[in-house]
């Protein structure tokens, strides 16, 4: 190899260095998230006088938000993930209902299962108890990427609520309860997420219970016809 070669080679490496670390710098951001700037809005009428409690980790491909309501009683703790805008890019994303529940509650006992209508789709919930209060997990994934040969979707929200006493939850009680919660501008025509990457320049909040952010990784997927989106 001749003296020129191998500077190029040198160079070659040493900007690929670079580039690995800048996508290391930018990866694995856990951030707090300002009060103005979260996602989840939950307008149960336990909650109407607190303000939540939210932790964000945001990359260039994803953001993912934990949110934690808390008041009079009840309890409920959420998390938002969504894709990137470009529509290669979508959420690799594996939990079930009961890992959802045992996410936070671990060794209850599990009731029954049902689907809900509500303003941000079909949900599915599972009720179960804690500590004597009636309790419901649920979990909706939606904006699906048809070019994706797996059909995966680019948003997902889970989470559970506990209320203040043992009174189970009716059908039409959970599906108020979930027809109480809500993505910050998410009515606009085609909404599309970019992350913002200036959370990141907060500083990293302590943990919150057992977060292992981030639960939908982002993934880039090749479409159908072989060709992948920009």
């Amino acid at each position: 190899m001749t003296a020129m070669k191998r500077l190029a080679s040198v160079a070659l490496i040493g900007a690929s260095a670079m580039v690995l670390a800048a996508c290391n710098t930018v990866s694995n951001r856990t951030v707090a998230t300002p009060q103005g700037a979260g996602h989840v809005l939950f307008e149960a009428t336990a909650f109407t006088e607190t303000a939540p409690v939210r932790v964000g980790w945001v990359d260039t491909w994803q953001e993912e938000e934990y949110s934690r309501f808390a008041g009079k009683g009840a309890q409920a703790e959420i998390i938002y993930s969504v894709a990137d805008e470009r529509d290669s890019v979508v959420l690799d994303f594996d939990m079930t209902l009961d890992r959802v529940i045992g996410n936070w509650h671990a060794g209850v006992s599990l009731g029954e299962k049902g689907n809900a209508e509500a303003p941000l789709g079909t949900f599915q919930y599972q009720h179960f108890a804690k500590a004597g209060r009636a309790c419901v997990g649920f979990l909706n994934e939606w904006d699906y990427r048809v070019g994706d040969r797996q059909l995966r979707p680019a948003k997902v929200l889970f989470g559970y609520y506990c209320g203040n006493s043992g009174r189970s939850f009716s059908r039409g009680d959970v599906a108020s309860l979930l027809s109480d919660i809500w993505i910050r501008d998410i009515g606009r025509i085609d909404y599309r997420f970019t992350p913002r990457l200036s959370l990141a320049s907060g500083a990293r909040p302590s943990k919150i219970g057992n977060l292992q952010f981030p639960y939908a990784r982002a993934d880039r997927f090749t479409d159908a016809d072989g060709e992948r989106d920009t």
